[in-house]
């Protein structure tokens, strides 16, 4: 990493600075594509995001004009990215699976006058409501299959823009090399909104100075080099791509990898054994689960050996992390466990040569923390919000229970409410047309987060749940409903857990949503027969197995905090239903609402719940059947 003060303080400008000092010689991303490893070098990174930048002037974008980008992680959407910044356009993010109506509303708020999309789902999204987005002067799309029958005059595909912008080059030589000079790192590079688990999104705006600053604090904790590999994961509109990605690529200067397809990850992130990879919580719990899953899987030997060997993993990783010296024989058994079992499960995951990971977006099971460590996977757990970029990192000091330090150059305090007040240079600017937000947010120079925690006597940040999550039962005792949900979600056999409970409620009960995958597989090697995801949940012996999944969680809780009942909801969590965000954060306030009666029912002394649920068949048919749910009483809770 160059040496203070002679970082650029601008993407464009990182982006300059590289393809001056490697050009054609070294690889800047890597896409597969048809089975093929396809590569971009900087001066092909540089060239692309030029010519689109260019292009995007020569239909009308002026500096300060926003500008949509949503489709998968490919390289199109990160030489968008930064064509749009290099003449002076400030990026808005939208998550792939944003549905019209959220595009409306994004594209809306923001007041963005273009859309970079990428395929015909996208572009069908845009034209769905682009009446009522007056200020959209054109939609570009980077992949033209089924689009050549479309005449709408919003669209033009990437290429001709690109075309555009050579063309404009002709005519104002210079111009993208003089554009980005005049850029500052006080400029604002992005507008990227919050996950709206309880209200509409609010667009947090970020300068290059707050996205920057957060990057180089944690790079003081980690060893970023220029022979990385980083495999693009995590979607745009999420800061840790921004910072992680785009940023940490650009400082410095290693590769970027992008699967082939969503259902393509696992093989090719084991193909390049990426070195650097930034997931959420949800994924690396789902990758733990996974893993487990297989176990289960294994002939009887395999899940023996697992089962012997893993409290070695456990036992060491606890000595580590509290920078004790693990003794010859526990480092002679870990080196066994490791050459026997670890390094091909770590193999198998795509994770052979990871260096480190960072873990974001919710709290993770402890649970998963130490299953990773065990296994050699060196996790940093990482605190960080849209507003703030990153805020505490884990760094090697890594346990389960904390979400570390605050990084180098933040101030974090905690209120007398329990509230998490955050100061320091990537603090962001304030929202986008929302002053009064802002002003609540933003208040002498503190960022209030909004979220619960304190600070143990090592200087670790203890983070609990969103302060207005933190919920009272009716005899006065607290639950923090995050820590219970994370550590159901541990199982390989639950996806998503939704803690009920409020000051009317004397106990804590649950919404239960299974792993389709691992349970049908566990059904099927028990030779138990189901047609649907709703026939399946509902059997009795997938009642008793996520039962047991619940004793185990109870034992880890106090008294006040133990389940007592649960249900096991007869479909899963969907964010086209509003039930999750597209983050995949729980809209708690919304599910409430939407299962007002099985709440009711589960607190009424209910032992069977009627509900309506519309099932998808193999063959594609749909249907709304109508079935009951059970009220399944934890008898170790009682």
């Amino acid at each position: 990493m160059p040496a203070a003060g002679t970082i650029p303080d601008t993407f464009p400008k990182l982006l300059k600075r590289n393809y001056a000092r490697f050009g054609p010689d070294r690889i800047a991303i890597r896409h597969k594509k048809f089975g093929i490893w396809q590569r971009y070098s900087w001066s092909d990174y540089y060239q692309k995001a030029k010519y689109f930048g260019l292009g995007m002037k020569r239909l009308g974008l002026q500096r300060g004009d926003k500008v949509c980008i949503i489709g998968d992680n490919e390289p199109e959407s990160y030489f968008s990215e930064l064509g749009v910044q290099g003449v002076g356009g400030i990026i808005v993010g939208i998550y792939t699976d944003a549905l019209p109506e959220e595009v409306e509303y994004l594209v809306g708020h923001s007041e963005a006058r273009f859309a970079v999309v990428e395929d015909q789902e996208q572009v069908d999204k845009f034209l769905q409501v682009a009446h009522k987005l007056p200020m959209l002067k054109k939609i570009i799309y980077w992949d033209p299959k089924g689009l050549s029958t479309y005449d709408s005059p919003l669209l033009v595909g990437f290429e001709e823009v690109c075309q555009l912008g050579k063309e404009y080059e002709k005519e104002h030589p210079d111009f993208f090399e003089t554009s980005i000079e005049q850029g500052s790192g006080d400029d604002v590079a992005m507008i990227l909104y919050t996950s709206g688990t309880r209200a509409l999104p609010k667009g947090a705006i970020l300068t290059y100075r707050n996205v920057l600053s957060a990057l180089e604090m944690v790079m003081k904790l980690d060893d970023w080099k220029e022979d990385g590999r980083i495999f693009s994961l995590v979607p745009l509109a999420w800061i840790p791509e921004q910072v992680f990605g785009i940023g940490g690529a650009l400082l410095t200067g290693c590769c970027v990898f992008f699967a082939e397809e969503p259902e393509t990850v696992q093989r090719d992130m084991r193909e390049i054994a990426p070195t650097q990879l930034s997931l959420s919580a949800r994924q690396w719990e789902s990758l733990v689960s996974s893993m487990l899953a297989k176990i289960e899987d294994a002939p009887w030997f395999n899940r023996l050996l697992f089962k012997l060997l893993l409290p070695v993993g456990i036992r060491h990783a606890e000595v580590v992390t509290s920078r004790h010296n693990p003794g010859f024989i526990l480092r002679l058994l870990y080196r066994l466990a490791d050459l026997i079992l670890y390094r091909h499960i770590r193999d198998d995951m795509g994770l052979s040569e990871l260096r480190f990971g960072w873990s974001s977006a919710a709290a993770i099971s402890p649970d998963s923390v130490k299953v990773l460590q065990a296994i050699g996977i060196p996790l940093r757990l990482h605190y960080a919000s849209t507003e703030a970029c990153v805020i505490c990192n884990s760094g090697k000091e890594l346990r389960a229970e904390t979400v570390g330090r605050p990084v180098p150059g933040t101030e974090v305090r905690i209120t007398k409410e329990g509230e998490i007040l955050v100061r320091g240079p990537q603090v962001f600017k304030g929202y986008y047309r929302d002053p009064e937000a802002t002003k609540k947010a933003l208040r002498n120079g503190w960022f209030h987060t909004g979220d619960a925690g304190f600070i143990d006597d090592e200087g670790h940040l203890i983070f609990l749940d969103r302060l207005a999550d933190l919920v009272e039962l009716s005899n006065g005792s607290k639950v923090a409903p995050q820590y219970i949900e994370s550590r159901l979600r541990f199982s390989p056999y639950i996806k998503d857990a939704v803690v009920i409970a409020g000051r009317d409620s004397p106990f804590v009960s649950v919404i239960v949503t299974i792993d389709f995958d691992s349970v049908g597989t566990w059904a099927e090697k028990k030779k138990i027969p189901y047609s649907t995801y709703t026939d399946l949940s509902q059997k009795k012996e997938v009642y008793d197995l996520v039962h047991k999944e619940v004793l185990k969680v109870n034992k880890m809780l106090p008294l006040e905090s133990k389940i007592k009942r649960f249900v096991v909801l007869h479909k899963e969590l969907d964010p086209d239903e509003a039930e999750l965000t597209r983050s995949r954060k729980i809209r708690r306030d919304f599910i409430k609402e939407k299962y007002h009666d099985i709440i009711s029912g589960i607190y009424g002394g209910l032992r069977e719940i009627p509900v309506s649920a519309r099932v998808r068949y193999r063959d594609g048919r749909e249907s709304v059947i109508k079935t009951n749910i059970r009220v399944e009483i934890v008898e170790d809770a009682q």
